[in-house]
């Protein structure tokens, strides 16, 4: 575990800030160190993120209005939808995986 650097607060703050949730307590986040067991990649085995939304009659009846890709996104979103990237970084402030693994999975929604 590291200090995360400036760049790395900032797109973790982001991205609370996009789902509209306080950056819970953290001081140091993962970074990826290698080894022979996992063959110097700082990895081993595999997690999941992930981005689920359950349509519920509201949404049911928002997505027959045919909204665009970004406004169904923000509806879901306010619906309490978690986004894959935000689930991404919810697992880097656990310990689990970098943000740097997050970036090479997930789309970011900014752009740094």
């Amino acid at each position: 575990m590291e200090y995360p650097t400036e760049k790395e607060r900032e797109k973790i703050e982001k991205s609370f800030e996009i789902i509209g949730k306080k950056v819970p307590q953290f001081e140091k986040i993962p970074k990826a160190v290698g080894c022979p067991e996992c063959n110097h990649t700082g990895y081993k085995g595999r997690i999941g993120i992930y981005e689920f939304f359950l349509v519920d009659e509201e949404m049911e009846i928002f997505i027959l209005k045919q909204p665009s890709i970004e406004e169904m996104r923000k509806k879901a979103i306010e619906k309490g939808m978690i986004p894959m990237y935000q689930d991404g970084i919810l697992k880097v402030l656990e310990g689990i995986t970098t943000i740097e693994e997050v970036e090479r999975v997930a789309e970011s929604p900014f752009y740094f």
